[in-house]
């Protein structure tokens, strides 16, 4: 079970890297995602949501498992939360060049800078608070793309 819980935790090992972890995994996250709809325009809503559900609670308890291993809070090696947050990101949008990129950079600014309730999402016990500002950095991203896209209906 530890190492189940560490290899999704850290995102394949991805939280591995050594540098800016978060970053490495959203943009594998990124990339990934490109390669695996890059053939639809769209993706399934119920599909996609269920997806984002199952990571972040799957993530949220590998997540509090690493985090009692290493005896740390939020260890910077568990990047399932950055990928939960990067596919939120990404919610209810086509697969475009312009939604992966500004997804991507929307959703690591948000993560960065942590405007309210994100910073205090992180003070949930366990696995919860590690999951929780990540998830809502994403929304604040799509949330921000979806005004984008009802503002300037260009299909992006």
């Amino acid at each position: 079970m530890k190492r189940a819980a560490l290899l999704l935790a850290t995102g394949c090992y991805a939280g591995m890297i050594p540098g800016a972890p978060g970053t490495y995994a959203s943009l594998l996250c990124t990339l990934a995602f490109f390669l695996v709809f890059s053939l639809r325009h769209r993706i399934e809503p119920a599909l996609h949501l269920s997806a984002v559900c199952l990571i972040a609670a799957l993530g949220a308890l590998a997540a509090a498992e690493v985090s009692r291993q290493r005896a740390e809070e939020d260890p910077h090696i568990v990047v399932i939360d950055e990928i939960a947050g990067q596919l939120t990101a990404f919610l209810f949008l086509p697969v475009t060049p312009f939604n992966l990129a500004a997804g991507f950079l929307l959703f690591r600014l948000f993560d960065i800078w942590k405007p309210f309730p994100i910073r205090r999402l992180e003070g949930l016990k366990n696995g919860v608070g590690i999951m929780a500002d990540d998830l809502v950095a994403g929304i604040y991203a799509d949330a921000v793309l979806q005004a984008v896209h009802a503002w300037l209906p260009y299909p992006w």
